[in-house]
């Protein structure tokens, strides 16, 4: 019965984010005009077959800026989660390999000061020194999203690195790349990639936020974070301007966090570690 429950989480949010992402991927071929397009005469207007999610305060459909802007919130988020990923698990397993040494030890005191600063401050310091705009906020984002996946993959290779496996393959004489590729990462897999989908949502929601306190992508690239700001002055008047862009977030914040609570049942043989 719980398997049941498990797998039916994944296909639900599977469904979802397939849903999402087949969208968005296919805007130039769903969306009837250019994102970009306005027209003065057609100026917030509600949803109509036109215009199924209504248009702006210029004029623009809101369907196809909402599926153009998933394109900006999307990538930017793969992107930015790949290279902390990448940057996270490789410093994460040399701090388990070498616990106790100088460079965890620098490691862990780098990761505690990045952890008690919050994120919010750190972008609009980010935006301060170099101003607003996708590129300085994705630098913001990868200079503090590595933290957990170190965290996660030196508690992994702190349990496992005295595996037999790994005890065996350092008395064969395997090279230290051998043993961090053929035993120690794909034992970390399953922790990390529960880990990513749970943080690929808060970054979803993290970059959209920050779009909207006007500190990510500028006008006028469509991004749902800064098409939430631009229609908060017209909220109460024309409620229709917020439905596109926080229906794709939520979808898809919704999506991945099924796949992880799915995935977290299935591939975490190690859920009960303690960070």
């Amino acid at each position: 019965m719980r398997k049941g429950k498990r797998s039916a989480k994944i296909f639900v949010g599977a469904a979802l984010l397939c849903f999402v992402v087949v969208s968005v991927a296919g805007a130039p071929l769903l969306a009837g005009c250019a994102p970009d397009a306005a027209d003065s005469a057609q100026r917030l207007e509600s949803f109509s077959a036109l215009h199924p999610f209504g248009t702006d305060r210029f004029g623009r459909d809101i369907f196809s800026r909402t599926l153009y802007g998933g394109r900006v919130t999307l990538v930017s988020s793969f992107a930015a989660l790949g290279m902390g990923l990448a940057i996270g698990v490789l410093l994460g397993i040399v701090a388990g390999l070498h616990s106790q040494t100088a460079f965890d030890t620098i490691l862990m005191r780098v990761i505690d000061v990045l952890m008690a600063f919050p994120f919010l401050v750190f972008a609009m310091v980010v935006a301060a020194l170099w101003g607003p705009g996708l590129t300085q906020l994705l630098t913001a984002v990868v200079a503090v999203w590595w933290v957990p996946f170190a965290r996660i993959s030196r508690s992994v290779v702190l349990q496992i690195k005295n595996d037999p496996s790994v005890l065996a393959a350092r008395v064969l004489g395997a090279s230290w790349r051998r043993i961090v590729f053929c035993e120690l990462l794909p034992k970390t897999i399953g922790s990390v990639a529960v880990l990513a989908t749970f943080e690929l949502g808060t970054l979803i929601l993290s970059i959209s936020a920050l779009s909207f306190l006007g500190l990510g992508a500028q006008p006028p690239l469509p991004e749902w974070g800064s098409m939430l700001s631009d229609a908060r002055a017209h909220f109460f008047q024309h409620p229709h301007l917020l439905f596109g862009p926080a229906l794709f977030v939520v979808l898809t914040v919704l999506a991945l966090n099924f796949i992880g609570e799915g995935l977290r049942d299935v591939l975490d043989p190690y859920e009960g570690v303690r960070l």
